[in-house]
């Protein structure tokens, strides 16, 4: 390479990665980001093939980004670190350059059958200690063997894509975070109310039985002619009536304390090791032992899997045992938490003095509290055998040589880890059904593998009190109908519909429901309802399109869970729904889609039924991905050029956003190319006139109205006249001329004068 040739060489390199800096600094987008590198990559080497992939919890290597492979090969394809050419690479944490794989004594016994020429580069995304995943180049497009030059410049990316994981790696953790302080702060809102209810109540209850003593009791003081049988008669009013004033006391002890399994309402899936690591590392616990100078330390080297539970209850099981143990031990003294983990997971919790006798064998009383008034640490270790036993999980206490310890077993049943991940995920569809149709309530029911029976297995605007005791016989009310009948039900006012036969219920404010069936196959197996719009608006035939496109996916959805998630695949599933819930909840604060119009110009246009009601569906969710924009690029007149790098890949971000839920590639298709030109001059693909999908199309026509029509910080709204002659100054370039023509006849009906 001469001079001149090394100068560019240079100056392009440095373009490439200035540009890289600038769209991380643009956008939150793992997935924006990883195409972006990619590309540049296999631009800048001249490669036909490329992957970025990502390390999971389960050290495998999958793939977030590829060029020139099968979509279902992406998708499906993992390799374990340490093994192929990937995994030797991430394990080794070293960049290869192979020119020729037949001479290559590391690597010429693998076999390449997707690839055409025999050199490749592979570099490890490293950033300090922590291994993020493989970018590779494969098959250069003149067969040549990729050079120094090439690897310089690999190695340099995979330098920026550390930066840019490392930063989303910290921000997954926030929005973790954030989620689950949301979930928190609803349960603590929802324990409230029926804490004040039940406490209500017991407070009546009790003062029938209260008034039975104080009567019984003045009577026989104030009455020295009684009967033998008389005082016999007083005697047990007392005796009954204390025992159930005991009984409704051990009641309200079990609610307050959440004694009772039934009260644990929503299990979700986290690391126990993490847990521990946080509890360790809390302000409360350090005060506590450094008050008493206790030493206090947490084994979880050996990775623990994921447990199933209650994660607020069961931090306050361990806080309560460090701080019943505390309560114990003198200065000097230690606590020591061991976790490992194989078929199950083994909890022991040490002290490094032993308890009082007397405390060990009150905790095998399982009425301890009601015998004795209770020290403050039998109190916290009482809560804390509690809490364990509220789980299921055997609590085994017991001094041994100078010391004591607390042994737990947490079984790790598959169908459990199965249970809990299907409830977690309904609970965030049916949030993220509620904000697409803009609903206050909504439920998810699927049917009892044993009874059959229709259970609430995710829910939004339900108190816990309703989503724990409902349970629907098949063919019984509303869902049960629906689920026997298998078809979709549209009630305009319930109080109407005499077959149904039943006056609106207090849940429900409004009197209007959709109650859609849930299929795998031709069996229905639960029932989608929806309730209580928030604009009081009654549901319509536009409503019942986009529900039916959620049951498809949801039922999809569950068949694939059922199907067999690896272990390893969870996390990411679980996030990847926290990130479209997120985005769906940012999405509908930015702009109102005109999915009405949409459908209407469908219509005009003569589309098939089915493409009527995927349009209508990608009209409500095309855009998400600009939730992961910055707000302030959104809000502002004049763009920098990573700034709208950033934007054009929002299409891109929508699709990965909706990966895991959704199926349909005519609906991933049609968001992806919505920002195409009909004159082949747009993005991402430069498709062009019948390449777009019609739905693009006409997407294409209604997004630019719906933008010109509104109001931006930088500039006033366009009238309506100004829109429309603005779209029609495109038509032919721009937009599809006979999309246009749709649009203009369908704006002169009466209902969209505007």
């Amino acid at each position: 390479m001469n001079r001149i040739e090394n100068r560019r060489s240079i100056d392009r390199k440095f373009s490439i990665l200035q540009e890289i800096s600038s769209v991380i600094v643009a956008t939150k987008d793992v997935t924006t980001l990883a195409y972006l590198m990619l590309d540049r990559a296999i631009d800048y080497t001249n490669a036909e093939k490329g992957s970025l992939m990502l390390k999971n919890e389960m050290d495998e290597l999958y793939i977030l980004a590829a060029k020139g492979f099968d979509t279902p090969f992406i998708e499906t394809y993992k390799i374990k670190v340490g093994e192929g050419i990937a995994g030797v690479v991430a394990k080794t944490r070293t960049c290869i350059l192979v020119e020729d794989i037949d001479t290559d004594p590391k690597f010429r016994q693998i076999k390449r059958d997707r690839y055409k020429t025999k050199s490749f580069i592979s570099c490890p995304i490293v950033s300090g200690e922590k291994l993020f995943g493989v970018i590779n180049v494969n098959d250069e497009k003149d067969s040549k063997p990729f050079d120094e030059d090439d690897l310089s410049l690999l190695r340099a990316i995979a330098d920026q894509a550390a930066i840019a994981f490392e930063n989303a790696f910290l921000i997954k953790q926030l929005k973790t975070k954030a989620y689950e302080l949301e979930v928190v702060n609803r349960k603590l809102i929802e324990t409230d109310i029926d804490k004040t209810e039940f406490i209500t109540r017991i407070s009546h209850e009790l003062r029938s039985p209260l008034n039975s003593i104080r009567g019984a009791t003045h009577y026989l003081l104030n009455t020295a002619t009684l009967k033998k049988k008389e005082t016999k008669d007083f005697c047990r009013i007392i005796s009954n009536e204390t025992t159930r004033i005991v009984a409704m006391v051990e009641d309200l002890f079990n609610f307050l304390r959440l004694e009772n399994e039934t009260v644990i309402t929503r299990k979700s899936l986290f690391n126990l090791s993490v847990l521990l690591d946080d509890l360790s590392e809390s302000k409360i616990v350090g005060t506590l032992m450094n008050d008493k100078n206790i030493n206090f330390r947490v084994d979880t080297k050996e990775p623990a899997h994921d447990v199933m539970g209650d994660k607020i209850k069961v931090a306050h099981l361990f806080m309560n045992l460090v701080e019943g143990l505390s309560h114990y031990l003198r200065s000097g003294d230690s606590i020591d938490i061991a976790v490992r983990g194989n078929d199950y997971i083994d909890v022991k919790v040490s002290a490094s003095r032993n308890l009082p006798e007397e405390v060990i064998s009150g905790l095998s009383k399982s009425k301890y509290f009601f015998y004795k008034e209770l020290s403050f640490g039998e109190m916290r270790l009482y809560l804390a055998k509690k809490g364990a036993e509220a789980h299921g999980w055997p609590f085994e206490a017991k001094n041994a040589g100078d010391g004591f310890f607390v042994r737990m077993t947490i079984p790790m049943s598959s169908r459990d880890a199965l249970e809990t991940v299907v409830t977690i995920t309904m609970n965030m569809l049916a949030d993220f059904v509620s904000e697409l149709l803009d609903l206050n309530t909504c439920s998810i029911m699927l049917r009892d593998e044993l009874t059959a029976d229709l259970l609430i297995r995710g829910s939004k605007g339900l108190q816990d009190e309703i989503v724990r005791r409902t349970r629907i016989n098949i063919g019984d009310q509303i869902a049960g109908w629906v689920a026997a009948s298998g078809k979709p039900l549209l009630v305009e006012d319930i109080e109407k519909e005499l077959h149904l036969s039943r006056k609106n219920i207090a849940q429900y404010s409004t009197k209007s429901l959709l109650s859609l069936p849930l299929k795998i196959g031709s069996s229905v197996v639960g029932v989608l309802n929806l309730n209580n719009k928030r604009t009081g608006e009654i549901f319509r035939q536009r409503d019942l399109y986009i529900a039916l496109a959620v049951t498809d996916r949801i039922s999809r959805f569950l068949d694939k869970l059922y199907s067999g998630y690896e272990e390893g695949d969870i996390d990411r599933l679980i996030t990847s729904f926290t990130d479209m819930l997120d985005a769906m909840k940012r999405y509908r604060s930015i702009r109102k889609i005109l999915s009405d119009l949409v459908l209407r110009i469908m219509e005009e246009l003569g589309a098939s039924e089915d493409d009527k009601k995927k349009a209508l569906y990608v009209s409500t969710i095309y855009d998400l991905g600009l939730a992961e924009v910055d707000d302030t690029i959104l809000m502002k007149p004049q763009l920098a050029e990573s700034e709208i790098l950033a934007l054009k890949q929002h299409p891109l971000t929508t699709v990965e956003v909706l990966n895991s839920f959704e199926f349909d590639e005519d609906v991933r298709k049609a968001i992806l190319h919505h920002h195409e030109r009909y004159d082949g001059a747009g993005n991402p693909a430069g498709l062009k006139g019948s390449e777009i999908p019609l739905i693009s199309r006409v997407i294409a026509v209604v997004d630019s109205y719906g933008a010109m029509i509104s109001e931006r910080p930088y500039r006033k709204a366009f009238i309506h006249s100004e829109a429309v002659s603005a779209i029609k100054a495109g038509s032919g370039s721009q937009y599809d001329p006979d999309v246009v023509e749709a649009f203009e006849r369908v704006l002169q009906e009466e209902e969209w004068q505007i």
